[in-house]
């Protein structure tokens, strides 16, 4: 099979790539989690509450996203 143009939706080739791609799904969550709650709590006046909820929330993302890096869903058909 040839690889399909532009390698979008490609895992990344070797461990150093994977890697790479993990941590920064990882961070990339916990950085929109954490701004998020951030915001909401100076816009509402509820510090830390938010802050805290959203950070949980970004974190489980951030494990969510690595978890279905490493074990991809299966096509069907």
């Amino acid at each position: 099979m040839d690889p399909s143009p532009g390698g979008s939706g490609q895992l990344p080739q070797g461990s150093w790539g994977l890697g790479f791609r993990a941590g920064v799904e990882v961070v990339s969550a916990l950085v929109v989690g954490i701004a998020l709650g951030w915001f909401l709590d100076r816009w509402l006046g509820t510090w830390p509450w938010l802050f805290l909820l959203f950070f949980v929330f970004g974190s489980v993302a951030g494990v969510l996203n690595v978890y279905r890096l490493f074990n991809p869903r299966r096509r069907q058909g």
